[in-house]
Parts: C-alpha cells; sequence; structure tokens
C-alpha cells in the first residue's frame, strides 16, 4: 500500500511538469507549471523561467539519480564538460557521475553566473525532474578560466569580488546535503603568463570628449578581446607584443597588450584561501598540466590546437590525451572521496 502511494505521489507530482521542446542533438527538458520554457541564448538549449525570475536558466543534469551507486556531479565550464564523459565511463560500476549544467555545452560560465544559477535556478537537480531535489554524494565545481578579467592590476577589488562570490557558491554546496564537495583548482591558461604579452589590452585613453581607439585585433580573431604573442604574421594591435604592435597600428600610442596578468595562477589562490576556511579538498589540475607541459608552455601535447580560433597553439582547451589525464585524475579523487580517503 505504501509503495502505491508512493508512485501515485510521483505520478501527480510529474503532472506539474511541461516538457520544453528539444533542440536536434540536445537532450529533453522539463519546467514546472508555474514556469516557462525557454531557449537559452548562451547555453543554445531549452531551459525554465522559474516562477519570480526573468532569466534563462539552463537546466541540470540529464539522468535521474542511480538508486544502486553513488551520484556524483561535476559542476564547471567547458573544460570540465571536455572530461565528464570520461570519468563517467572510468566509473560506470562505482558511481554515475554528470554534469551541471547540461544542454547546449552546458558551461557554468563565471563565478557570478554560478551563483545566480545555484542561489535561482536548479542545477542541483536533474533536467526532466526540476521539481525534485537529489542528495549528491559528490560534488566537485570549478569557477576561473571564464573570471580571468578579474585579475586585471587596475582593477584589484575585482579578485575580492571573485573570492566574495566563491565564498557564497561553496557554503551554498556545502549546505546543499552533499556528503563530499570538493573544488577542481583552475587549468593553465598560459597566455597570460608568458612575458612577452599579456592576452588582454591596456584601454586607450578615455576623456569626456572622446570615445576609447578601437585598436585592430589578430587577424583571425583573437580570444575576443587580445590575444597573447604567437599569433598570425602580420597582426595589428593586441595580440602581438607592444614594440611590434606600436611599430605597426596606425595610431602611435597603441597599448599593444597589458603585460601578463597571472590570472589563473591569481585565482586559485583566492580559492585557496575560501577552501581551506571550510575545509574543502582540492584537486589541483593545475599542476597536474603544469608537470606535463612545464612550468611555462606555448606548446604541449595536451592541448587542443586553438590556433584557428585564438591565435595560440595552447588555450583553454586539452586534446583527447588532455582530457583523458584530467578525467583520471578526477576518477581517482572521486574513489577516494567515496571511499573515506583524503585525496
Amino acid at each position: 500500500m505504501l509503495g502505491f502511494l508512493l508512485l501515485t505521489a510521483l505520478s501527480l507530482a510529474a503532472t506539474d511538469l511541461q516538457t520544453c521542446p528539444t533542440k536536434t542533438g540536445l537532450g529533453p527538458s522539463a519546467c514546472p507549471s508555474n514556469a516557462t520554457c525557454c531557449l537559452g541564448e548562451y547555453f543554445g538549449g531549452y531551459g525554465c523561467i522559474f516562477a519570480g525570475t526573468t532569466h534563462c536558466c539552463s537546466p541540470g543534469p540529464p539522468l535521474e539519480p542511480s538508486s544502486t551507486l553513488p551520484n556524483c556531479l561535476i559542476i564547471g565550464d567547458s573544460v570540465s564538460i571536455q572530461y565528464t564523459s570520461t570519468v563517467a565511463k572510468l566509473l560506470k560500476t562505482t558511481c554515475q557521475v554528470q554534469h551541471a549544467p547540461w544542454v547546449g555545452g552546458g558551461s557554468a560560465n563565471n563565478a557570478a553566473n554560478g551563483l545566480y544559477n545555484l542561489q535561482n535556478c536548479r542545477w542541483l537537480r536533474t533536467a526532466l525532474r526540476p521539481d525534485i531535489p537529489v542528495k549528491w554524494d559528490i560534488i566537485q565545481f570549478n569557477f576561473g578560466l571564464h573570471d580571468l578579467t578579474k585579475a586585471d592590476p587596475a582593477q584589484p577589488e575585482l579578485l575580492d569580488l571573485y573570492e566574495a562570490q566563491l565564498e557564497n557558491i561553496t557554503q551554498l554546496l556545502l549546505e546543499s546535503g552533499a556528503k563530499h564537495v570538493q573544488y577542481a583548482l583552475t587549468t593553465p591558461f598560459e597566455a597570460d603568463a608568458q612575458p612577452g604579452c599579456g592576452p588582454y589590452c591596456n584601454a586607450p585613453p578615455k576623456t569626456l570628449l572622446e570615445s576609447p581607439t578601437p585598436y585592430p585585433q589578430p587577424k583571425n580573431g583573437g580570444n575576443g578581446r587580445c590575444g597573447p604573442p604567437i599569433c598570425e604574421a602580420g597582426s595589428l594591435g593586441c595580440g602581438v607584443p607592444n614594440a611590434t604592435a606600436k611599430a605597426h597600428s596606425p595610431d602611435p600610442n597603441a597599448p599593444g597588450c597589458g603585460p601578463p596578468t597571472y590570472a589563473v595562477t591569481k585565482l586559485n589562490q583566492r580559492a585557496k584561501g575560501v577552501m581551506a576556511k571550510h575545509s574543502v579538498p582540492m584537486l589541483d589540475l593545475n599542476t597536474l598540466v603544469h608537470s606535463h607541459c612545464g612550468a611555462q608552455y606555448s606548446n604541449c601535447s595536451l592541448c587542443d590546437d586553438e590556433t584557428e580560433y585564438m591565435g595560440i597553439r595552447c588555450g583553454y582547451h586539452y586534446s583527447v590525451q588532455g582530457a583523458v589525464l584530467l578525467a583520471n585524475a578526477v576518477a581517482d579523487s572521486f574513489r577516494k572521496l567515496l571511499n573515506g580517503s583524503q585525496i
């Protein structure tokens, strides 16, 4: 009788959901009846605008929680998406591994976006059952590569903002009921640590009477703002060392590239402080990559070749070899957490 009542209750709960449209190549999602299905501009899939908000929330992980294995969740950007499927295969008999957010690439973006979505959306619930909480055995999270601009030396207060956002995210996840919460240190972005040129431009002078000068970008598009020195020959402005930029720019005062920001190092230092404060274990994927590629590198077999769209060989992402290396490290750490061992 109890089992029948439980099934009836679940069935009634399910009727309060509406299934959202599904884009080709992306999985399904659902929203509560008092929410609206929406097509997310950033993540390119269908999510929900929940009651009381105006933000299109990307959905949580795709699979219903396992009833026979521990449930493990990875929250992060496109780097974590690269290795999540391999982690799931490595641990297929140990725990069910999923990624949030999920559809349309599922990048968690920066810490501000992550905090908002964890507070107002339902990343910790599944895409098809956003009405039912999940008790996770492990949650691993990371925010960093989308926060690189917060290491701008001219705006030191942005690092404090990043730390505060990470603090709030950490507290929220610790209070979620998860058995284990783990932080993955941000993987390298060597373009911000090369001595020749940093990835972000110094802003041109700005007065009340003139708008900023639109300095040229690398011919191949750069990385959206400015590229590091290893760019297409003949590129102007940002993307080449200062002297070259000044020599080729039509504006003799063009700043070229600013000095290296060492952004990842600064963000990881702040993250380490937050995690130590809350006794959250950390998985050092940054040191793992450097141990294979070197203290400073611009070419490494672990890197995805991002020359075509970033102007550099080693950008944010990883080759198959690199993704497998990261996946094995994550899988090993999950095994230790589930066995009660230290990472």
